[in-house]
């Protein structure tokens, strides 16, 4: 655990109105521990050359770019490939078959998908991966758009780069590493026909910005990190973003805040999928 430098002193006031300017600035809400967030700010003052919190507590207010950069460090964005494997399970055998069934007249069939917090990368690959093992990316039967977003650009750097440790891969089934990644050194590089499927772009979900709408959006362990009225607010947001019938993917032990909009919702063994009504998304005009 970090620990402030003896040359640094962070009080709990200070503390608190960092966590304050932090969720007014990015929408983000820190709630670690007094010693671990003093232990960051001492590393960022003493790093940054910076003589006290209350100077950096005012370039944080006037700086959306100092934002973000504080941000970047306290965000751990956990992650991993097939994270829950019963969400990409109901992705494969529930989400695109209906889907396609539901766009016979379409050619090519579309299909758009965001991945909301995507941190390093893997989800959004993984999402890709799923897609191409059940649609014919690549032979002109689907036009295949994966939107993959997060707050962070040191992460999304890494995502753009498609290279990870193999370690990282051990638990995805040997014919996907096969068949999606090509060995350069002691790492694995996604291949030109995944990374293709995928666009990467820094979005802080707390702001609104309209990309259009989706079949599904994956918004895995992000609605923690935001306060009750801003997850409220964002899964509004998503439900807007969703096409009539598209669905919500979010971590399996999430649930959704009470909101004015409505999701139909099923169980797979044992991870919720949420629904965006056909029905009544048609007569609201969303």
């Amino acid at each position: 655990m970090r620990k402030p430098p003896a040359s640094v002193e962070v009080g709990e006031p200070e503390l608190s109105e960092l966590r304050l300017v932090l969720e007014r600035q990015t929408g983000v809400r820190f709630d670690a521990a007094n010693q671990l967030l003093a232990g960051l700010v001492g590393e960022v003052l003493q790093a940054r050359h910076i003589a006290s919190i209350d100077i950096l507590l005012d370039r944080l207010r006037t700086s959306h770019a100092e934002c973000e950069s504080f941000t970047e460090r306290l965000l751990n964005g956990e992650t991993g490939f097939f994270r829950y494997p019963a969400a990409f399970q109901a992705l494969a055998q529930v989400v695109l078959p209906g889907l396609e069934a539901r766009k016979p007249q379409e050619n090519p069939r579309t299909l758009r998908i965001l991945s909301a917090g995507c941190s390093s990368g893997e989800e959004a690959y993984s999402i890709a991966m799923s897609v191409c093992e059940v649609v014919n990316c690549n032979g002109g039967g689907w036009n295949v758009n994966i939107v993959a977003t997060d707050i962070r650009r040191e992460a999304l750097e890494t995502a753009e780069r498609g290279l990870y440790p193999q370690a990282a891969l051990e638990s995805v089934p040997i014919p996907l590493v096969q068949a999606y990644f090509v060995k350069v050194g002691e790492h694995l590089l996604a291949k030109p026909r995944l990374r293709n499927l995928v666009r990467f772009c820094h979005m802080n979900l707390a702001q609104p910005a309209f990309l259009g709408q989706f079949d599904c959006i994956f918004c895995m362990d992000v609605l923690p990190h935001f306060s009750t009225v801003q997850r409220m607010t964002l899964v509004q947001r998503l439900h807007l973003y969703l096409q009539p019938g598209g669905y919500l993917f979010l971590g399996e032990n999430e649930k959704l805040p009470a909101t004015e909009v409505k999701f139909c919702s099923q169980t797979r063994d044992g991870y919720v999928l949420y629904q965006k009504a056909i029905a009544a998304s048609a007569k609201s005009g969303v």
